[in-house]
């Protein structure tokens, strides 16, 4: 259920015996910091809703000029993977998880340099959906902090 550091380490032990995750990569997962994440209104949100969508692979088309400002008007085929987005009845919450070593110095400048890739899943995910982005995040570990990129 995910609700505590303790039923963390449960589930991380099921994957182990399950041999879904090797011994190596879960002694690599920081507990608390996925304990704290779960706390925050939307990692309860992400434990309760159904409509959720997770690794999301998509493919669209769109105005080249958004990406390149001499290609107005052509059309790039945009790919990419969504970490995760709720899909609410009043738009979409779009979040992507960041393990970068940040600071209370850089968190806005990286922020800054992932802000283009999360606007194209948003785009995209509108478009897929047809229903509004009301939230985009970046949610950096490192600082268990989100950072609004809309």
């Amino acid at each position: 259920v995910c609700d505590s550091a303790e039923s963390i380490g449960n589930e991380i032990e099921r994957m182990v015996s399950e041999n879904l995750i090797s011994r190596e990569q879960a002694d690599m997962v920081d507990v608390d910091s996925l304990s704290i994440f779960f706390s925050t209104s939307i990692g309860r949100q992400l434990r309760t809703e159904s409509n959720i969508v997770r690794e999301f692979k998509f493919s669209v088309l769109d105005d080249s000029g958004k990406y390149y400002p001499n290609a107005e008007g052509e059309e790039i085929l945009l790919q990419g993977v969504v970490d995760c987005a709720l899909i609410e009845d009043d738009g979409i919450t779009v979040l992507d998880f960041k393990s970068d070593r940040v600071t209370e110095e850089t968190i806005q400048s990286v922020a800054d340099r992932y802000r283009p890739q999360v606007q194209a899943y948003a785009s995209a995910l509108t478009r897929i959906y047809q229903k509004p982005v009301k939230a985009a995040y970046l949610y950096f570990f490192a600082l268990n902090r989100f950072v609004d990129v809309i």
